[in-house]
């Protein structure tokens, strides 16, 4: 992470008074200054019992796989996606949410489960663009099960990113998240920043993240198609809600 404005710890006590018994008192905040406007801040064990948690969401949710557009076809998603709401979330989803947007003053509609089943499990980088305003976000992650590598590289390189395997370019920041750690990826991050969850060979047990999301909605939005829309220069058969061409 050399280059980058380096890290500040501080303890969180916004959220005194709130129904926090899933989760840590007073947490460590660590924030990770990436330069022009983007940071990650880094919360360790927010959940202090990880494992129990995550073998209730294992249990308790209807996980179902995804498909995304690429490479001018559909292919599965290599990880599964899940949801809970309203009184059937487990309690660590409801105090976590209101820890978040308590700290970040932030409101969020949701929030999106998603299970790596095993060490081939993979998100490719990318950003977050199906909120479309990207030029102040807010993306916070609770991980849990597995550490694995979750990489940000920055935007601006000519360089394909498949070319260089994640991790293994000079500026990219590896982050090691899991065991109820929280990421927190603010400010013009989903502008200026990649991130991903590579293959991570040897890893024998599950990751679920649980996300949510957030956009100030100021600044030009990105109508561009994403990968869950079909490309508008496609012959591919459309699929409802996928973007159709203009005539």
């Amino acid at each position: 992470m050399s280059g980058y404005g380096g890290t500040v710890r501080f303890v969180d006590r916004s959220s005194s008074g709130l129904d926090q018994s899933w989760l840590t008192a007073d947490p460590i905040v660590e924030r990770i200054d990436l330069g022009r406007g983007s940071w990650v801040d880094v919360v360790r064990a927010l959940v202090p019992d990880p494992e129990q948690v995550t073998a209730d969401l294992l249990s308790g949710v209807s996980w179902s796989g995804g498909r995304v557009f690429r490479y001018e076809r559909w292919v599965d998603e290599p990880r599964l996606g899940g949801f809970q709401a309203g009184a059937d979330r487990h309690p660590v989803l409801a105090q976590a949410g209101d820890w978040i947007e308590r700290r970040y003053r932030v409101s969020f509609d949701g929030v999106a489960l998603a299970q790596y089943r095993h060490a081939a499990d993979s998100v490719g980088f990318h950003r977050d663009r199906e909120m479309r305003w990207l030029e102040d976000t807010l993306i916070a992650i609770v991980v849990l099960g597995a550490r694995r590598p979750f990489v940000l590289r920055p935007r601006g390189d000519r360089v394909p990113v498949e070319r260089v395997p994640a991790g293994e370019h000079p500026d990219d920041v590896v982050l090691m998240p899991g065991e109820g750690d929280l990421l927190v990826m603010g400010g013009a991050n989903q502008r200026e920043w990649l991130h991903g969850v590579p293959a991570a060979p040897g890893v024998t047990e599950p990751r679920i993240s649980l996300t949510w999301r957030w956009t100030s909605r100021r600044g030009r939005p990105d109508t561009a198609p994403t990968f869950y829309d079909g490309r508008s220069f496609s012959d591919d058969v459309r699929r409802p809600g996928t973007r159709q061409r203009r005539i």
